[in-house]
């Protein structure tokens, strides 16, 4: 049975470079992993202007499936999604045996002052509706196996080594904890 490495956090957290950073550290350790993105799966999956609360439920829980399914196959998957609903964090805990859930916890400020995408700058002057933070509530993971502060003070391969020590480099059993960025 694969490992799914659900790394989760609103736009601009760091989702993308973190998870394509773990991905490489764990390339190097086995050859059964794949990365999934939430953006390149929008692409996969036809999805352009899908971004209502309901649609990204709806795509969340298709992501959350098709890691199922992967993992199904002995394949470890490093998928880097905002999907930020308790339901799908619930569906990925009760149906995929060894899900691991990272949280990248990033204050608002900081998300707006990063904005790789303009996605806050475009909402604060009403161009762009839908978005995750401002006008669409998110939920923060409650159970998450792992919590990083990113606010910039590490690298992201800092960071991705961090999960990978995390939940290969030791015996102990993991609870809730917290790594400061």
């Amino acid at each position: 049975m694969g490992s799914l490495f659900w790394i989760t956090g609103l736009s601009g957290a760091g989702k993308t470079t973190i998870a394509g950073e773990l991905y490489k550290i764990l390339q190097k350790k086995e050859s059964n992993v794949i990365l999934l993105d939430g953006d390149e799966l929008r692409k996969i999956f036809g999805v352009s202007g899908a971004y209502s609360a309901e649609e990204r439920l709806n795509l969340a829980l298709q992501y959350s499936r098709l890691c199922k399914f992967l993992t199904e196959q002995d394949i470890d998957v490093v998928c880097g999604t905002l999907s930020m609903f308790h339901v799908c964090h619930r569906w990925n805990r009760e149906n995929i045996a060894q899900y691991r859930e990272i949280y990248l916890k990033v204050p608002m400020e900081v998300l707006r002052k990063r904005d790789p995408k303009r996605i806050y700058s475009r909402a604060e002057k009403g161009e762009l509706k839908n978005v995750m933070g401002i006008d669409i509530p998110f939920e923060e993971p409650q159970n998450p196996d792992m919590i990083i502060n990113n606010d910039g003070g590490q690298s992201p391969d800092i960071l991705a080594r961090s999960i990978y020590e995390r939940f290969f480099e030791t015996t102990q059993e993991f609870s809730i904890g917290e790594l400061t960025a």
